[in-house]
């Protein structure tokens, strides 16, 4: 994945969090990441991986594809 595919993905999964009110915990407690590796991956420092996207796709009511293709728009 490019950088910048993996900095829109993370800019439109805060969009998603953020439209939804969640916090960097609640988010991690809807994805089922542990919160430390959340926030990095929230804040850009490390890349939400296929694993991650699976489960965060789903906490957000969308399939892998649909979130990938909403950042590959921003791209």
């Amino acid at each position: 994945m490019s950088e910048k595919l993996a900095a829109a993905l993370t800019a439109e999964i805060n969009r998603l969090r953020e439209e939804r009110g969640w916090s960097g915990r609640e988010f991690a407690r809807q994805t089922g990441l542990v919160p430390s590796v959340a926030a990095y991956k929230l804040a850009g420092d490390r890349p939400f991986d296929v694993v991650d996207l699976s489960s965060v796709a789903a906490a957000f009511g969308l399939s892998v594809r649909e979130l990938v293709g909403r950042a590959e728009e921003a791209v």
